[in-house]
C-alpha cells in the first residue's frame, strides 16, 4: 500500500470511529430513559428539531455523492448549462411546495404518509403502500452506496466491492445504536464536510481552466456537452419532451417524500419546520446547483468529449472527480477531500436506511406487534429493521451500475405510486378500495412499463415524443395508478 493510501485509511478510520461514537453515546444517554409506547422517540428524535437541525440534515442527504458529487456533475457534463432542468430546478420548486404547505402537513399529526393514509382508509392500506417507500429508499441508498465505492476505492487501494462493505457496516452501527437522532447528529457534521469537499473542487476545476488556451467560458463548455439533443438551444440542452417528463417523473413524488417529510414532522414548530426548508433550499442552490455546474462545465473544458464520446478514464461521467483528484491536487489536499467524500455517501446511506428502517418497522409490522410486545421490544425491532435496511442497500449496490435509471425509476415510483394515495386524503368520497387500486396499478404497472421499454417491446407503439423523453414508462405508470383509481370508484353506489 503507498504512504497516500496509508493516510487515506487513517482518514477513513477516524471518520468512522467519530460517527460510530456519536451513536454509541445516544445510546448509552437513553438508556433507563422509558420508551414511549409508540416508539416515537426512536423515529422523530423527541419531535424537537430546531430550524437549522433538520435543514442541514435535509441538506445533507441531498448533498451526496450519488445526486449532486456523481450524477449532479454528470448531468452538467452530459448537457451543459441547461442540465438545470433534470435536477437542481425541479429539486428547488420542491423546497419551494414544501415550504408552503409545511403548516399544513405538520396539522396532519402523521409522522410517515403510510400513517397519514392510515387515518383515511386504513391500516390495510398504510400496510399496501409502505412496501413502495421500501423499495424506493432501498434503490436510492444502494445508489449512494454504489456511488461511494466506485469513487472512493481507487484512494483505499482496494476492491470496490470490500469499500461497499465498509460504508454499509458504519452506518449500520451508528444507525443501530442512535436511530434518526443519529442520523441528524451525524448529518450536521457530514454537511460541513460536503460542503467544504464540493466548494474546494469547484475552486480546483475552476483553477485547473488557467492551465488551458482557448475559450475557456461557460457557453463555450456547454456547446461540447455529448448529449445535448440536435436542434435545440443550449438553455433547454436535454430537449423539452425529456424535461417535462423529467417535472412530472420528480415534482409530485418529491413533494411527497419521506425523509423530508419526516424532517418537518420532527420539528418543534411550524416556525422551524419552514427555516428548516428555507435553509435547505439555499444550501441546494449552492451546493446541489451551483457548485456542481462549475465542477462539470469545467470537466467539459478539462476533458472534452470527441465526436460526442466522453473519455473513458471519466466512466461515463461517474469518475470526474477522481480525474480532478489526481490531476490537480496535491497528496495531502486529497486525503482532505477523501473525508468530504466519505461523509458525503453515509449522509444519504443514513437518511434513505432510516426511510426504509421506519417503512418496514413503524408501518408495517408495529400496527400489528404494539398489541403483543412490550415497548422495549418494539424498540429493540426497530433498531434491527435499522441494519438490515442497511443489509438490503448493501446487497442492492452490488448489482447496480447505472445511476439515471435508478434515480428516475425510483422518484418516478414516487410520483406514480405515492402521490396519488396522499391526495386522495383530501379528496370527499375517496374510499379505500380507490386508494388500494392507485398503489397496486401504480407500483406494479411502473415497474412493467420500465421493463417493457428498456427493453424496447412498446417503442413502437409509443409516439416518438415520448421515446426521446426516455422515461415514457413514468407517464404510462402514473396513468395506470390514475385509471385503477378511477375505475375502483366507479360505478358510484
Amino acid at each position: 500500500m503507498s504512504e497516500t493510501g496509508l493516510y487515506y485509511w487513517l482518514a477513513f478510520l477516524s471518520y468512522s470511529g467519530l460517527v460510530v461514537g456519536m451513536g454509541f453515546y445516544i445510546w448509552k444517554r437513553r438508556r433507563g430513559q422509558t420508551v414511549t409506547a409508540d416508539n416515537r422517540a426512536f423515529w422523530a428524535a423527541d419531535t424537537n428539531l430546531s430550524g437549522w437541525a433538520s435543514g442541514l440534515s435535509i441538506s445533507a442527504s441531498m448533498m451526496s455523492i450519488s445526486w449532486s458529487c456523481v450524477y449532479g456533475v454528470q448531468l452538467f457534463y452530459w448537457y451543459g448549462i441547461g442540465a438545470a432542468w433534470l435536477l437542481i430546478i425541479p429539486w428547488l420548486l420542491t423546497m419551494a411546495g414544501f415550504w408552503l404547505l409545511a403548516p399544513m402537513f405538520r396539522k396532519l399529526k402523521a409522522f410517515s404518509q403510510p400513517e397519514l393514509i392510515e387515518k383515511r382508509f386504513g391500516t390495510f392500506s398504510r400496510q399496501l403502500l409502505a412496501p413502495a417507500l421500501i423499495f424506493v429508499f432501498i434503490v436510492w441508498a444502494g445508489a449512494e452506496i454504489y456511488a461511494a465505492g466506485i469513487t472512493i476505492a481507487p484512494f483505499l487501494e482496494i476492491s470496490v466491492n470490500s469499500t461497499l462493505f465498509l460504508i454499509a457496516l458504519v452506518v449500520a452501527l451508528y444507525s443501530f445504536t442512535g436511530g434518526f437522532e443519529a442520523v441528524v447528529s451525524t448529518d450536521k457534521i457530514q454537511f460541513a464536510l460536503v460542503a467544504l469537499f464540493v466548494t474546494v473542487m469547484a475552486s480546483i476545476g475552476w483553477n485547473a481552466l488557467g492551465t488551458l488556451s482557448g475559450d475557456t467560458d461557460f457557453l463555450t463548455a456547454t456547446r461540447l456537452a455529448p448529449n445535448t439533443v440536435e436542434g435545440m438551444p443550449w438553455y433547454f440542452s436535454p430537449g423539452i419532451a425529456f424535461i417535462a417528463m423529467t417535472f412530472l417523473a420528480y415534482l409530485p413524488g418529491w413533494l411527497v417524500e419521506t425523509d423530508i417529510w419526516i424532517r418537518m414532522q420532527a420539528a418543534r414548530s411550524d416556525k422551524e419546520a419552514r427555516k428548516g426548508i428555507l435553509i435547505a433550499g439555499v444550501n441546494s442552490l449552492v451546493f446541489v446547483g451551483i457548485m456542481p455546474m462549475v465542477i462539470g462545465l469545467s470537466a467539459l473544458l478539462l476533458y472534452p468529449p470527441v465526436d460526442s464520446v466522453t473519455p473513458e478514464r471519466l466512466g461515463e461521467g461517474a469518475l470526474i472527480f477522481n480525474a480532478l483528484m489526481t490531476d490537480f491536487t496535491p497528496p495531502w489536499l486529497s486525503v482532505l477531500l477523501g473525508i468530504g467524500l466519505v461523509a458525503a455517501a453515509m449522509s444519504t446511506v443514513d437518511t434513505c436506511g432510516n426511510v426504509v428502517a421506519l417503512s418496514a418497522s413503524y408501518d408495517l409490522a408495529e400496527p400489528q406487534l404494539k398489541k403483543r410486545w412490550s415497548p422495549a421490544q418494539l424498540n429493540t425491532f426497530s433498531r434491527w429493521m435499522s441494519v438490515a435496511a442497511i443489509v438490503a442497500a448493501y446487497i442492492y449496490s452490488l448489482n447496480t451500475d447505472s445511476l439515471l435509471d435508478i434515480f428516475y425509476l425510483s422518484s418516478g415510483i414516487l410520483t406514480t405510486t405515492v402521490f396519488l394515495p396522499v391526495i386522495a386524503v383530501f379528496i370527499p368520497g375517496a374510499t379505500s378500495r380507490q386508494v388500494n387500486a392507485a398503489i397496486i396499478c401504480g407500483f406494479l404497472g411502473t415497474l412493467l412499463f420500465y421493463y417493457l421499454e428498456s427493453r424496447q417491446y412498446i417503442t413502437s407503439f409509443e409516439p416518438q415524443w415520448l421515446i426521446d423523453a426516455q422515461v415514457g414508462y413514468i407517464l404510462l405508470g402514473f396513468l395506470s395508478g390514475l385509471i385503477g383509481f378511477l375505475l375502483a370508484g366507479w360505478p358510484k353506489k
